[in-house]
């Protein structure tokens, strides 16, 4: 299937084939032959001065081409050239196909290294985060995630078994809803909420079930009393009063200063040597040790 642009493109590539590649006798004389034949004609009329203006208003003539007899002749070529006509559009679909690959390979290449050093100024952990793991482990990954996002849900189970693995690794969770804000935006406020009157070991056993079941911001409550959380009425009139909205916001606004574009988007560093390791999206558990090996190894 051809997209606007690729038309677009096609239709100045295939004009420049025809025009290169066809004979266009059907609109007009070759020049260099006119202009022989004028000059073969004043020979045999030396004694006769010709019209200074003649020849110009004629080559003008025949040069100018209307838009119906450049269209009658395409139509022409096509019928005559079907096959011919055909592998042309397709070979500068191609060409166009690849030029579109390498601009966009270059334009990732050169957000990549922005970003890249965008994430050296990730944030060190503060007393507003909430960390699962040893707070003074060599290896942090700060992971920018949202609530409703099936990606981010998946990778929670894999930081999981990260953690697990490696006891020198701690994970420390930011909110970021981005493409799931309306509907996540709440479940993440309420988690500061949960946080600020229960705890760290009670927000993170709300932010487990939340990627595990990405239930909806009407079930808040159910959910407080469903997962044995301690305060629901503080909680819930923290959470009703949107104490920590501007936290959120904050938090989703520094993913992006960071060169985060996409959720889930987590920085693995190396607390020792203050290297860093950017991981985009939802990857194995291969691609967080492969990362954290690599850091190991650089001094």
């Amino acid at each position: 299937m051809y997209n606007i642009k690729a038309l677009g493109i096609l239709g100045c590539a295939v004009t420049a084939t025809f025009l290169s590649g066809c004979s266009l006798d059907d609109l007009k004389y070759d020049r260099e032959t006119k202009m022989e034949i004028t000059e073969t004609e004043e020979v045999a009329t030396a004694t006769q001065e010709p019209e200074a203006t003649t020849v110009s208003e004629e080559m003008t003539e025949i040069t100018e081409i209307s838009d119906e007899a450049f269209e009658k002749a395409f139509d022409k070529y096509l019928k005559e050239n079907p096959i011919q006509f055909g592998k042309q559009v397709d070979a500068a679909y191609r060409i166009y196909q690849e030029d579109a690959q390498k601009e966009q390979a270059k334009a990732q290449e050169k957000q990549a290294e922005k970003r890249n050093e965008l994430i050296k100024n990730v944030r060190d952990i503060t007393e507003t985060d909430h960390v699962e793991g040893n707070k003074d482990a060599q290896f942090v990954l700060f992971e920018y995630s949202d609530y409703h996002c099936p990606y981010c849900k998946r990778f929670n189970v894999t930081t999981k078994e990260f953690l697990a693995k490696n006891n020198d690794v701690a994970l420390v969770f930011r909110a970021y809803p981005a493409v799931h804000k309306t509907t996540a935006q709440p479940l993440h406020e309420a988690a500061e909420c949960i946080a600020k009157e229960s705890g760290n070991e009670a927000f993170w056993r709300f932010t487990d079930n939340a990627f595990k079941t990405q239930f909806k911001a009407i079930d808040i409550k159910a959910k407080l009393s469903e997962l044995k959380i301690a305060n629901p009425e503080k909680i819930m009139k923290c959470y009703e009063n949107r104490d920590f909205k501007t936290l959120v916001d904050k938090s989703a606004e520094e993913a992006v200063s960071l060169g985060i574009q996409g959720t889930p988007g987590s920085i693995l560093k190396n607390m020792k040597t203050g290297e860093v390791i950017f991981i985009n999206g939802a990857q194995s558990l291969e691609t967080l040790e492969s990362a954290r090996k690599e850091l190991l190894e650089v001094k």
